[in-house]
């Protein structure tokens, strides 16, 4: 059994498992990847109970997990976040069954079984401005199951935004001021998020045009395993415009729609697991007239003084939590 001092932090996507263990001073002690194959996750949701069940199973019993407390990130397709106004005679007491009451009514949502968690950010133009963050229960219900079938116990759910966004706080880079767009470039999926004043306003996540048939599994001298894109040059060029197109016209969505043209995107965090990590930052880098972060070199290391690859900047910034 593991200490109860120690918790593991799992992100689970379609293509890999991944986490961190750190003790209660936030030093880290391990970490791990695992990649999954075709079919078992599906945007978000698991699709095979059962290989899934075996092959955390496996990390479990490799790693010595057994009886851990973990901390998790919702999936990214099944995560809401946007602001909404109340009454002022709200009490922020009121305001988790205030927002149940409007579900369908002046709040909707792509999904009938919604958790939702309110964040209180004060008041404006006579209302009350609120965070509103909702996942999907069952979605979440389907992970903890399973967990807790492997010996696991979960504690915390967290979303991938507020985790990569801890993590660039703790680093010191973090702005007040800012209006910082994250920029979440995954194996197939491209996530946008913008941060001011410390608090996410607005997320959108979206898919990549590369299929699963055109990844490739490879193991490192490590053993560890890991997935590269098997496609021509001219692919990843294009996607590279894709890219950059939908992060052009979120900038404009954000300055002249949801600001009103009163605030405007002023500096670019990239983060992510795509195998072209590296020549997309470039592209990115050249194609925006703005400061470009790029956070994409190792910042962390384990107790035994390894380095913590980046694409577990999110399971560190779950950590920090």
């Amino acid at each position: 059994m593991r200490s109860s001092r120690h918790r593991v932090h799992f992100i689970i996507n379609d293509h890999y498992i991944r986490f961190v263990e750190s003790d209660k001073r936030h030093t880290f002690l391990s970490y791990r990847q695992k990649c999954l194959p075709a079919g078992v996750i599906e945007e978000g949701r698991i699709k095979d109970v059962e290989v899934f069940g075996m092959i955390l199973d496996e990390i479990v019993e490799e790693g010595k997990l057994k009886g851990s407390k973990i901390t998790m990130c919702i999936p990214d397709p099944f995560m809401i976040v946007r602001k909404v106004s109340v009454p002022l005679e709200i009490t922020e007491d009121e305001l988790k069954g205030y927002l149940y009451m409007q579900l369908g009514e002046t709040i909707h949502l792509p999904f009938d079984d919604p958790i939702i968690e309110p964040v209180f950010l004060g008041g404006k133009g006579g209302l009350n401005e609120v965070l509103l963050i909702a996942t999907k229960e069952s979605v979440i219900r389907d992970y903890t199951e399973i967990f807790e079938a492997c010996s696991l116990k979960p504690v915390v759910a967290d979303l991938s935004i507020l985790s990569l966004y801890r993590f660039y706080y703790h680093i010191g880079q973090a702005n007040k001021k800012d209006h910082v767009l994250m920029v979440q470039l995954g194996m197939d999926t491209l996530q946008l998020s913008v941060f001011h004043d410390h608090y996410p306003s607005i997320v959108r996540h979206s898919k990549l045009s590369l299929t699963q048939e055109e990844l490739e599994l490879k193991r490192g001298r490590s053993g560890q395993e890991f997935y590269i894109w098997n496609v021509e040059q001219s692919r990843l060029d294009g996607q590279a415009r894709d890219i950059n197109t939908e992060i052009e016209r979120f900038m404009n969505f954000y300055r002249f729609n949801l600001t009103k043209g009163s605030h405007q995107i002023t500096k670019l965090i990239l983060f992510g697991d795509h195998p072209y990590m590296d020549e997309y930052a470039g592209t990115i880098s050249d194609s925006f007239e703005l400061q470009v972060q790029t956070l994409i070199q190792p910042l962390f290391q384990i107790k035994k003084g390894i380095n913590i690859p980046p694409v577990f900047n999110d399971c560190i910034g779950l950590a920090l939590k």
